[in-house]
C-alpha cells in the first residue's frame, strides 16, 4: 500500500472519530495533469472511495481541472441534505421556529 493511500486510510479514521455522523466527504486526487509524476491510479482513487461509500474526483489546481465541479458538487449534497432534514423536521414538529442546523464537509 502506498504512503498516500495508508494516510488517506488515516484521514477517514480521523473523520470518524472527530466530525459529526453526516459530514459530506469527498476524496480529491490533485495533480491530475501530472501523469508522469501519478503517484496513485484513478483506479485506486475509485475503489478506495467505492469501499468507503464518498464520491472522488480528480482535479488540478494549476490547470483548474474539476476544481469548481468538486466544490459544486459538495455543495449541492450539502444543500440537499440540509433541505432534506428541513422538510423531515417540519413534519415531526408543529413549532414555526425553524431549528439551526450545523452542515459541513471536508475535502482531503
Amino acid at each position: 500500500m502506498s504512503i498516500l493511500l495508508k494516510k488517506t486510510k488515516d484521514w477517514k479514521k480521523a473523520m470518524e472519530e472527530h466530525a459529526s455522523a453526516d459530514v459530506e466527504k469527498m476524496l480529491l486526487g490533485n495533480e491530475c495533469d501530472l501523469d508522469k509524476d501519478r503517484k496513485v491510479s484513478k483506479e485506486s482513487g475509485e475503489m478506495l472511495t467505492q469501499e468507503y461509500g464518498i464520491k472522488f474526483e480528480e482535479t488540478s489546481a494549476k490547470s483548474s481541472i474539476n476544481v469548481e465541479n468538486a466544490f459544486l458538487t459538495l455543495a449541492r449534497d450539502m444543500k440537499s441534505k440540509f433541505v432534506s432534514k428541513m422538510e423531515t423536521d417540519s413534519h415531526q414538529s408543529s413549532s414555526t421556529e425553524v431549528p439551526q442546523r450545523e452542515t459541513s464537509c471536508s475535502l482531503f
